[in-house]
């Protein structure tokens, strides 16, 4: 039988463990540096850091990541105002680095889009857009782009439409099934959602004259200068989840059909999609 001076020696030693290993894990926690990552869409887009949150790359590199959903015109300036470390929007945000703004994109996730342009049931042709409505994200962002040049390949000119900025890709659709435009680019997984019911793919990825990256991570020139070992541990946070994504497709199925809250059917062709647009290496081939 043990005498209550033992009983009192491993009680003190199990509380001892318990508490050093609780300061263990705090000490690790204030450990991981925060950074901030905007994304413009709950899309296919964003599905490489997502995967990175979920499979725990960022804490990896010692990093608590906070993904932030803004305006596609705000994530360059929220990086610019140091709101933000990161913007994954890279649209917008190239057309201000070309305007003169400070930043630059240090990886490319998605170097091509995976757009389909989808049209009201009772439009079957390109031809049919003449004097339509296109609602786009915001004007001149990526969408926009993307509609336009799959208009000019298939001949018809894009001032023959009506663009209304309308926001973020829930809205866009709810706008298309109210018959407030009439045709919308949008990718994985609302351009499968809107084909099962009904709505048409007038035109697709293959009909695009160009390759148009679709997400990347931009950071302030100032902030590169500063932190180089902080924008490497978050581009090798990236990248090992692009490696993820090529080579587990079933995991990776289920992390989209969590984020995107869809059925196991649309996370597949999602996923599938995904590999065809995604980068390896955050780099754009030369054969793009």
């Amino acid at each position: 039988m043990k005498q209550p001076k033992d009983v009192q020696m491993i009680v003190f030693l199990s509380l001892a463990f318990f508490l050093c290993g609780w300061w263990l894990d705090t000490a690790a926690g204030q450990d991981l540096q925060k950074v901030r990552i905007s994304y413009s869409s709950r899309s296919n887009s964003t599905t490489v850091y997502q995967v990175a949150l979920a499979k725990g790359f960022f804490k990896e590199e010692k990093l608590e990541a906070e993904m932030i959903q803004m305006n596609p015109r705000l994530g360059g300036l929220a990086v610019m105002n140091g709101d933000i470390e990161f913007t994954t929007t890279f649209g917008t945000t190239l057309r201000g680095i070309i305007q003169g703004l400070p930043l630059k994109f240090v990886a490319i996730s998605v170097r091509k889009t995976d757009h389909f342009l989808i049209s009201r049931p009772e439009l079957k042709t390109i031809q049919d857009l003449r004097g339509k409505r296109l609602g786009v994200s915001t004007l001149f962002g990526t969408d926009q782009l993307v509609a336009e040049d799959m208009m000019q390949s298939k001949g018809l000119n894009p001032s023959a439409v009506q663009v209304v900025a309308l926001g973020d890709a829930p809205v866009r659709v709810q706008a298309l099934r109210a018959g407030i435009v009439e045709v919308i680019a949008m990718n994985t997984p609302y351009d499968m959602v809107l084909m099962k019911d009904g709505y048409n793919a007038l035109a697709g990825p293959q009909d695009l004259k160009r390759a148009l990256p679709l997400a990347g991570l931009a950071v302030k020139d100032s902030l590169l200068k500063e932190k180089p070992a902080l924008i490497k541990r978050a581009l090798r946070a990236v990248l090992k989840s692009h490696r993820f994504i090529f080579d587990n497709k079933q995991e990776t199925t289920r992390i989209i059909m969590q984020w995107l809250s869809q059925p196991p059917d649309i996370a597949s062709r999602a996923y599938e999609l995904a590999l065809l647009a995604l980068s390896r290496n955050g780099e754009i081939p030369d054969a793009d």
